[in-house]
């Protein structure tokens, strides 16, 4: 029998807040980019290259990140409670940045303090919650992320229009990661306390495999082209919903609130779901499968209501397919090198979304924008196709012969 305790939910709390606050802290420029844009006199190119700072530097240390986590728990516990400390710090430096370059520093300040979070915290879910229950574990924390890119664009405009200014706000939302860290730091403690490996016995833990598949491969090739799409809709929609449609700042960051929103909505219909039907890969083919030609209606002179509605499509199907993905790739990870493996995925596999923005950016700057969104709709067309390919992984059990890349051989239990 699996157990799934007191001290789990606490690391289950933990990595939601944590993952809160590290969407909070990377999106936190989004509401206020219009008016960065006016007042340092940036290009949409110079844009993109201050949203894709943070991810990128993220991402170039995840795989570090990632072969530490493998050394244990206490690596994986000190990245995550550090990675809301940092975070917290560089927010508050961005607050001062007065010029192109130094807000681009700050930011990639901003994404070395965040990146231990993504490869510490699956590894840690994965110990605490057995298979049949991980899709719920990975979709809540996932849910987390996604409340906070949800809420940064509401809670954005409305510090602007309470304090005046971005960096005021700016200096406010750091303040608040300082206070989200000790109830982090607490729950993290209080979920080993007295323990060694943890609160689940080790043949309830998920499995994973017993070597590098090809599962494993095309996930990090589904995450690659899922974060393009991911990265530049979650923190570029205000900046393209001013060019393009007669919005105000201020509107356009609650029309990207109420797209996350769905989003919301959509991993909370999807993570039970997949766990009971015990599916992964139907999830991830009608998630970027329905949200591209969504994305593509978005280059069409749409009235008000339609683009309400055309935003809260693509946010439901985009992120419909989240809780799976994680799950997925949770299970198709080398157990013994599992730190390392999403390491990889949150390195390799997440540079492409890191540069996105950069990309976007710069053919809007040649093309217009429309070009821009015909970009991603070529992204999420391929991770459509990608996601064809996947095969499933059956709940408990390795993977078959015909499944392994580099191990050709599946050793017994």
């Amino acid at each position: 029998m699996s157990r799934i305790t007191k001290a789990s939910y606490a690391v289950l709390a933990a990595c939601t807040l944590t993952h809160f606050l590290n969407h909070i802290y990377t999106g936190a420029l989004s509401p206020f980019l219009p008016l960065i844009q006016i007042e340092l006199s940036l290009n949409y190119t110079q844009i993109g290259i201050i949203t894709s700072a943070a991810v990128v530097a993220m991402t170039t240390s995840h795989l570090l990140v990632g072969y530490l986590g493998d050394r244990g728990w206490r690596w994986r516990d000190r990245f995550i409670t550090g990675s809301v400390l940092f975070s917290s710090l560089a927010m508050l430096l961005t607050s001062f940045s007065s010029d192109f370059l130094i807000l681009a520093v700050f930011q990639a300040f901003l994404g070395l303090g965040a990146s231990g979070y993504h490869p510490s915290v699956f590894p840690a879910l994965a110990e605490k919650f057995p298979q049949r229950t991980l899709a719920k574990a990975t979709g809540i924390q996932a849910m987390g992320g996604l409340v906070g890119m949800a809420v940064i664009p509401f809670l954005g405009v409305t510090l602007l229009v309470l304090l005046g200014g971005w960096r005021p706000s700016l200096i406010l939302l750091s303040i608040i990661g300082i206070a989200i860290l000790f109830p982090v730091v607490f729950l993290m403690m209080y979920s080993r306390s007295g323990y060694e490996r943890g609160f689940m016995d080790r043949e309830d833990e998920t499995k994973g495999t017993d070597g590098w598949t090809i599962g494993y491969w095309l996930s990090l090739t589904l995450m690659g082209l899922r974060g393009m799409a991911f990265r530049c809709t979650s923190l570029l929609m205000p900046v393209y919903l001013v060019a393009t449609y007669p919005v105000d700042p201020i509107w356009a960051g609650y029309l990207t609130t109420i797209m996350l929103s769905a989003g919301l909505v959509g991993e909370m219909v999807a993570a039970p779901l997949s766990d009971r039907i015990g599916r992964r890969v139907p999830f991830l083919i009608v998630s970027t499968g329905l949200a591209t030609p969504a994305l593509l209606l978005l280059n069409y002179a749409l009235s008000e209501l339609a683009l309400i509605m055309v935003l809260i499509v693509i946010g439901f199907f985009f992120y419909l397919g989240v809780p799976a993905n994680t799950a997925y790739q949770t299970e198709v990870s080398p157990r013994a090198s599992r730190g390392l493996a999403f390491g990889l995925l949150f390195s390799v596999g997440s540079i492409p979304g890191a540069i996105s923005p950069i990309i976007f950016g710069w053919i809007g700057d040649i093309y217009g924008l429309s070009a821009s969104i015909l970009f991603l709709v070529v992204t999420t067309t391929l991770a459509t196709i990608v996601a064809l390919l996947m095969k499933e992984v059956k709940p408990t059990e390795p993977v078959t012969d015909s499944y392994l890349f580099l191990d050709p051989v599946i050793r017994p239990e």
